[in-house]
């Protein structure tokens, strides 16, 4: 039988190679994808460090692209030879909320995702719906393909946002989707500022003529204040996971904040009667939603910077290593300093 290389969560701080028999068609919707690059996403390194849902002995990856290898006997849209990106989350069509145009809320994502529950991307080939897959065209390479998936959640953001050539924006955080949040308001807001802990992604943000202010080193509310002339921010795009209070004290009344950011072992208090005195709006929102074609659209038209996205590629034998690019050490679990935006692997 013939194998592959695959980087496989086995637990919670356990994440190891192994030769995995190649998959092949076993449903009459599937297609067997042959991986040219997959992105590392921060909800990876959570799941590796035991702050967000998986299942174990899953093969991780679900920022990837490849082509199309093999085919079921009812996959009449896609064909081999086809390259393509993928919709990782997988939705089931028929609960209330997918039949209500909800989507991101079907019941199923959470036992269906590719690269979080079933086998993703870290991997030289893998399995996938023919449903997910969406057509890549030349101007978009490998690269950039793995993250279409990506812009397409903060699509969803932009659509729910309604961002106005006249807001003042702020962005807490700036990760990968910090920094495509960023690039957005850039192109439609009047200013646009950014908060970072991390010294080299602050440069990262400073290389895209951003203001960014450092939380650790100043107080940001006050920094918003003085940045908006008084008045706060219209938006606040809370991309961390971990900093909602924060976005609520820097929205301006009336404002909008989007708490975008994940992580499930987060708490904060919230007043209520702030939000309401305020008229506070905050708009919760998951994944992508019908914004995988906007997505590819957006970059195939070249409207974003991406230059400074891209910190690395790397080969999939050094995945492991990459954790600590990113800011975790494998061995302990223990933060420490970044040294990478985003990180794509090729099998």
């Amino acid at each position: 039988m013939d194998t592959m290389k695959a980087l496989v969560m086995k637990d919670v701080g356990r994440i190891e190679f192994e030769q995995r028999p190649i998959p092949h068609v076993k449903d009459p919707d599937d297609v067997v994808i042959k991986i040219h690059a997959v992105g590392i996403c921060g909800s990876d390194v959570k799941i590796v460090e035991g702050k967000h849902h998986f299942k174990p002995n899953t093969v991780l990856g679900h920022e990837f692209c490849g082509e199309i290898v093999e085919v079921g006997s009812h996959v009449h849209h896609m064909k081999i030879g086809d390259r393509v990106a993928v919709d990782n989350n997988i939705r089931c069509g028929f609960c209330d909320f997918c039949r209500m145009g909800l989507t991101s809320q079907c019941v199923d994502i959470k036992t269906s995702a590719l690269g979080v529950m079933r086998d993703g991307g870290y991997a030289e080939y893998t399995i996938v719906p023919e449903k997910q897959c969406f057509v890549l065209p030349d101007e978009i390479d490998d690269v950039l393909g793995t993250q279409v998936e990506t812009l397409a959640t903060v699509v969803n953001g932009m659509n729910t946002l309604q961002m106005l050539p006249y807001d003042y924006v702020m962005v807490i955080g700036f990760g990968p989707i910090g920094y495509l949040f960023s690039q957005f308001a850039r192109n439609i807001a009047a200013k646009v500022a950014v908060t970072e802990i991390d010294p080299f992604r602050i440069e990262v943000a400073r290389q895209c003529g951003l203001t960014v202010w450092n939380p650790e080193e100043v107080n940001v509310v006050d920094k918003i204040n003085e940045f908006t002339y008084g008045r706060k921010a219209d938006i606040v795009i809370e991309a961390t996971g971990n900093d909602l209070a924060t976005a609520l004290q820097c929205v301006t009344p009336g404002g909008k904040v989007l708490p975008f950011g994940m992580d499930s072992s987060i708490t904060t208090t919230v007043v209520p009667n702030e939000i309401t005195r305020w008229a506070t709006k905050i708009l919760g929102l998951y994944l992508g939603q019908n914004t995988m074609v906007p997505s590819i659209r957006i970059f195939r038209e070249n409207r974003l910077n991406m230059g400074p996205f891209f910190t690395k590629v790397i080969s999939l034998d050094d995945g492991i290593k990459a954790f600590e690019y990113l800011g975790l050490d494998i061995k302990t679990l223990d933060r420490i300093p970044k040294q990478a935006m985003k990180i794509v692997m090729k099998p």
